[in-house]
């Protein structure tokens, strides 16, 4: 799924839930736990609405998306809370794919089946991002991607507007480019990202970051755009920080 995203997050957690499509619909209760998320499966119907209630068993901040072409953006559920996810079915039916993951950690791909379609996900969009030509940055960060390394120009900036200008150098896989902070426990928050690079193809993402430390990283997990490895767990990350 290619999307580019623009995120003024002053330090704070940014929940986006702007695909409520399905709002209304058929109820689906998903369980986050330490292990993923539950069901691995939904059948449904083309052009059905569904409303994924969410809960997160955890003390970690999930994420669930739409990948591989699946329209469905980003949305945040912290620990032992609950999020309602609206959710259309694709009309002409089909396998819709929805990853539910802690950035860095476990993930989980939930596909929903609609029968009557092809079987598999709409191709999506990918290529070159770029950000909102409005937003005004005061530090540029250009960083490379590859198997399995990020490479960034700069390891330290100044705290404030920062914009990340992402370039895929592999030959033939797809990568990702995801801004985390490293939370007092541990774990991570995504601040912003740019997904689904083709090979050769470029990013970019502006995002006010506060002082801190950070990891730029890949989190392409199996099964989605193509891979059949976990790119995190590859050693696809860099340590970075904000004064």
């Amino acid at each position: 799924m290619f999307r580019t995203l623009v995120l003024l997050c002053l330090g704070l957690s940014v929940v986006c839930a702007c695909s409520s499509s399905g709002e209304g619909g058929r109820q689906i209760d998903v369980t986050q736990a330490d292990d993923g998320c539950t069901p691995k499966t939904i059948d449904a119907t083309p052009g059905e609405k569904l409303d994924l209630k969410v809960t997160n068993n955890t003390g970690k901040d999930y994420e669930v998306e739409g990948i591989n072409g699946t329209n469905l953006e980003e949305v945040i559920i912290p620990g032992d809370r609950t999020r309602d996810i609206g959710f259309s079915v694709p009309s002409e039916g089909g396998l819709s794919e929805i990853k539910c993951y802690v950035p860095g950690d476990v993930s989980t791909i939930i596909q929903v089946q609609a029968a009557g379609g092809s079987g598999s996900p709409s191709a999506s969009a990918v290529g070159t991002a770029s950000s909102d030509p409005s937003s005004s940055a005061s530090e540029t960060v250009s960083v490379g991607l590859k198997e399995f390394e990020v490479t960034a120009g700069v390891s330290t900036v100044n705290a404030g507007t920062v914009k990340f200008t992402a370039k895929n150098n592999s030959s033939e896989m797809v990568h990702e480019l995801a801004v985390l902070r490293v939370k007092d426990d541990g774990s991570f928050e995504n601040m912003g990202e740019v997904e689904d690079i083709d090979p050769g193809a470029s990013g970019e993402v502006t995002i006010d970051l506060a002082k801190g430390k950070y990891q730029l990283a890949c989190l392409i997990t199996p099964g989605e755009a193509g891979s059949t490895v976990d790119h995190y767990k590859q050693g696809m990350h860099t340590d970075f920080e904000v004064k």
